[in-house]
């Protein structure tokens, strides 16, 4: 059916073995039904959607607040800042307005380890970023970690 008015016009027959298949496809090949001539053919196997590879679940992170940076900052000027310090910086994002398009003037950076974000906090508050001086602050979801291992680790995950 199309819908719960409508029929498509076709229609799928189990049979008992492939030789009854075989015969009734035969036999029944150019009959009429209703004043419409039937056509048959064997039923191809029913495709399945392959999912997409998983991928890795994302490592847990520790999230830096970053601010007061200049509007034309983009991601790759934060993570650089970061990482010309020796951090092992996993993520880097900038927030972005929609009308109009623009940096909103903040963005988050994840670290590996919470020892490097600490560092990092204490290390990059106040520096330069294209001549500004950046406001450093830990996140509001400082730990972030993967929805599918939050519900296994617990609350220990943050040492």
């Amino acid at each position: 059916m199309y819908d719960k008015t409508r029929n498509r016009g076709l229609a799928f027959v189990t049979m008992g073995s492939p030789e009854e298949a075989r015969t009734a496809l035969d036999n029944l090949k150019s009959s009429e039904m209703e004043g419409h001539v039937i056509q048959m053919a064997y039923a191809r196997p029913k495709k399945t959607k392959i999912p997409p590879p998983s991928s890795q679940p994302k490592p847990m992170t520790f999230n830096l607040y970053v601010e007061k940076f200049p509007y034309k900052a983009r991601s790759k000027d934060l993570k650089e800042l970061f990482m010309s310090e020796d951090y092992n910086v996993v993520t880097a994002e900038i927030v972005f307005q929609n009308n109009p398009r623009r940096s909103a003037g903040y963005g988050f950076v994840g670290f590996k380890t919470k020892a490097e974000a600490e560092a990092a906090l204490s290390a990059s508050h106040g520096k330069l970023l294209m001549g500004r001086r950046i406001r450093v602050a830990r996140g509001k979801q400082f730990v972030k970690v993967p929805k599918t291992e939050s519900s296994k680790l617990g609350d220990k995950s943050t040492d």
